[in-house]
């Protein structure tokens, strides 16, 4: 991934804030379409943000720069692209870098997650 000029400090300490969040709502999102290694962690939004991480490691990790990429993509683009769009996926592709295509999904996860419930 690369780092765009627009991603600074104030991005990754955005992140951090809601990285525990976002975590357990992946793990769960991964059970509801029917991953069998995903927990059903039988939670909604506020229980997501209650309770603590149970220590289970699960391929969050890998993604995780994926997922803070797209976090800090909304941040900065989300008045601009309020919606995911082609115009969008051009400005994060040159932003991205190489992998884009391998981590788009992960990314767009992350743009398009409701921190309203987190």
């Amino acid at each position: 991934m690369n780092r765009p000029t627009w991603y600074g400090d104030d991005k990754d300490t955005s992140w951090n804030n809601v990285k525990d969040a976002f975590r357990k709502d992946w793990e769960q999102t991964k059970h509801d379409f029917g991953s069998k290694t995903a927990r059903d962690l039988d939670q909604d939004a506020g229980d997501t943000v209650r309770e603590a991480t149970t220590g289970v490691r699960s391929d969050f990790e890998k993604h995780e720069a994926s997922f803070r990429f797209g976090h800090a993509a909304r941040q900065h683009y989300g008045d601009k692209h309020p919606a995911w769009s082609n115009d969008l996926e051009t400005d994060l592709r040159q932003d991205y870098g190489t992998d884009y295509d391998r981590d788009r999904d992960y990314i767009r996860h992350a743009y398009e997650y409701d921190r309203t419930k987190a």
